[in-house]
């Protein structure tokens, strides 16, 4: 199998008044002819063409308007796993990975406002500036007929001329596996070892305790904090199985506002509402919804965590329920705003306003199990003098399902 020199297209937007504003980088692009050019001169040499067709990670010849120019069979295997287009010739790296920002953007991928906090953006840009060696690590959420994917890559770029033409040579490393294992390692040697210390700490003291009134309140010590173990590990496990596919889950009517308060009593007693209120205001005709509770459950603790992590000392965290004629809608407002980067990489995998290892599932397996087996939606506003509020939206579920 050789170079994916395919027939080219016109990849060029119609501009008719000149190029658009951007919001990051240049939009100007070369034809599809010109492009066709260059991918023959790619093709006519021979002994690149050996080495690309040789190199076992996905590789892209890119011209400097970081269109492709030649791609070797790992970078068409990577482009057809996430759905992208079937003809690369003339696209950007984003338009052929299918990225979800690419439609934000006037002139395709590298224009979008997302595009400024892209670290393979930033990398194209200096290279850009000064062609040089970069390297960088960013995170891709692409879409597709089949639904979305977020995965974690390197990218480096190497300047290349080709028949005395400047190009660059980007290769992409796949290391969502690597990035899996940092945050099961971060989840289970810190997050559920600290709890489970705080567990064989309070049961050790009501061996030592006559008073009933203390054994009662590290009793309840014991019942959150095991209750938290069992919560992170199922949300794991559910996490990898949705992932892959295979997660089964059975739907059926419940309350929604009883997630609300079940979470809100739940997180009222954890570390993270030290400081801080939690207030729940229902106002709802008609909450029925066709769920699953333990998943709503724990994506509505999520956000609830992120809140208060996010929260001042002594504001308040605000869980709210509200319907209209169809659907029935769950809030979770904090008062603080989140800064542009962080909300232009909100839902992908392993991104972490904490800047800790092993963290950044939490918003992303909320929009993986919402949207793809709760069969509902998640979106967020954030700005200033408002805050920050996540909205899960799920659809009313029929009476005739009561029956």
């Amino acid at each position: 199998m050789g170079l994916a020199l395919l027939p080219h297209m016109a990849t060029a937007p119609p501009f008719p008044d000149g190029l658009p504003d951007t919001f990051f980088d240049t939009p100007d692009r070369l034809s599809g002819a010109a492009v066709a050019i260059a991918a023959g001169r790619v093709r006519s040499n021979q002994g690149l063409s050996e080495v690309l067709n040789g190199l076992p990670t996905p590789t892209f010849v890119l011209n400097g308007h970081r269109q492709i120019v030649a791609t070797n069979p790992a970078g068409s295997a990577l482009v057809r796993l996430l759905g992208g287009s079937e003809i690369t010739q003339g696209l950007r790296m984003g338009e052929a990975l299918a990225c979800v920002n690419v439609a934000n953007g006037p002139g395709g991928c590298g224009t979008a406002p997302q595009c400024q906090h892209c670290a393979a953006g930033q990398a194209n840009r200096a290279f850009t500036s000064q062609p040089m060696e970069y390297d960088a690590e960013f995170r891709l959420r692409s879409s597709s007929p089949s639904g979305e994917s977020s995965q974690t890559f390197r990218i480096h770029l190497a300047p290349l001329s080709v028949s005395n033409e400047p190009m660059r040579l980007c290769t992409l490393t796949d290391i969502t596996a690597a990035k899996s294992r940092d945050v099961l390692q971060q989840i289970f040697f810190h997050d559920v070892l600290n709890t489970a210390q705080a567990v064989s700490g309070a049961a050790s003291l009501m061996t030592e305790q006559d008073d009933p009134d203390v054994n009662r309140e590290l009793a309840q010590i014991v019942s959150v904090n095991a209750a938290r173990v069992i919560i992170e590990i199922e949300a794991q496990r559910d996490l990898i199985h949705a992932e892959d596919g295979c997660l089964r889950v059975r739907l059926q009517p419940e309350r929604a506002s009883r997630v609300l308060v079940d979470v809100a009593e739940l997180y009222r007693r954890s570390p993270h509402a030290e400081g801080r209120s939690i207030h729940v205001v229902l106002s709802v005709a008609d909450d029925l919804v066709s769920t699953n509770l333990a998943m709503l459950s724990r994506c509505v603790g999520n956000l609830v965590k992120n809140a208060l992590e996010a929260t001042a000392v002594g504001d308040r965290v605000t869980l709210a329920a509200t319907d209209d004629d169809n659907d029935v809608y769950l809030t979770v407002h904090n008062p603080s705003v989140m800064p542009a980067d962080v909300q232009a990489h909100m839902f992908q995998r392993f991104f972490s306003t904490k800047r800790q290892l092993g963290r950044g599932l939490g918003t992303y397996s909320v929009r993986l199990i919402v949207h793809s087996y709760l069969g509902g939606q998640v979106s967020f506003i954030s700005v200033a003098g408002a805050g920050t509020t996540f909205v899960i939206r799920l659809a009313k579920a029929r009476t005739s399902r009561l029956q």
